[in-house]
């Protein structure tokens, strides 16, 4: 009897004691609960006085779009997406403005190109008459260009000395040479004056200002060319001996007459062609020379 009170004191208690527990629980979660909804009251009062203060603040300072955006930053509206200022379109007259900028900047370019391309077709005829491109458009007289032209009968005459191998082979060139005879024995019959004339063109003529650019240039030219005939008269007096009478037959003696032969042909045609275009009035450069009498003589 005793054990059998025992027991169903128990098994009453067991189920008093689940209850309390559940009830204990169910307390704490109800705790839980209502502590979560009055920290989110208060968030919301917070954010309610915030916008309400904001609103007073965009009242009293007038500049409504400027304070929304900036409090918004502030508070961080959650799910609000910025909205996305347009440019604004700029007004018709500053389009008519733009239009007609445009306009004269196209209009500028093409007065250039038209411009440009008037250059090149006057380049082109005036090359075509034979003028120079490189040389000034000047006109020389007479008297310059008969100076300019005498100055190449320096080294011309000079250089006689190596022609007589060619006027043996070819009897005919002498006729080339028929009219400066009168000059040719005029010449020779100076003797050692001939370096006299030579310091008179180089003073008289090439370092005398007082002259045109175009006089100038080709008597530094025909200077330039008289002293390269030194190079060829070192080098025969080398090969030809204390005795002076050279080869006598064989390879030397046709290296002899082709080294003559080259020398005074390539004299004579320079020679030729910057008396020519100095009489036409033109600019010509010579080969080897033409570089360095421009280079002492500047434009």
């Amino acid at each position: 009897m005793i054990a059998s009170s025992q027991c169903a004191r128990g098994a009453c208690a067991a189920p008093r004691r689940a209850t309390t527990t559940a009830t204990r629980d169910a307390r704490r979660v109800s705790a839980r609960a209502t502590r979560r909804e009055r920290h989110l009251h208060r968030a919301l009062d917070a954010v309610v006085g915030a916008r309400a203060r904001r609103d007073a603040v965009m009242r009293a300072s007038g500049d409504e779009d400027e304070t929304i955006s900036n409090l918004d930053k502030l508070l961080g509206d959650f799910g609000a997406v910025p909205e996305r200022e347009e440019p604004a379109a700029p007004p018709p007259r500053a389009l008519d403005a733009e239009a007609k900028a445009d306009g004269a900047r196209v209009a500028a370019d093409l007065a250039k190109a038209q411009a440009r391309i008037a250059r090149e077709k006057a380049g082109m005829m005036g090359q075509g008459r034979g003028q120079n491109k490189n040389a000034p458009e000047e006109e020389y007289d007479y008297s310059e260009r008969a100076i300019a032209a005498l100055v190449y009968m320096l080294p011309l005459l000079d250089s006689l000395k190596y022609s007589k191998f060619l006027l043996l082979q070819f009897p005919a060139f002498s006729l080339a040479l028929l009219p400066l005879s009168p000059l040719i024995s005029l010449w020779f019959n100076l003797g050692f004056l001939q370096i006299a004339v030579f310091f008179a063109t180089y003073l008289g003529v090439v370092q005398n200002q007082n002259m045109k650019r175009f006089v100038r240039f080709n008597a530094q030219q025909a200077v330039l060319l008289d002293i390269l005939l030194i190079v060829p008269d070192l080098l025969t007096r080398t090969f030809q001996g204390i005795d002076g009478s050279g080869p006598t037959g064989g390879a030397g003696l046709q290296a002899e007459i082709i080294f003559f032969n080259s020398v005074f042909l390539f004299t004579y045609i320079c020679c030729t062609v910057g008396a020519v275009g100095s009489t036409a009035g033109k600019e010509i450069k010579l080969p080897l020379i033409g570089d360095a009498a421009e280079m002492q003589q500047p434009r």
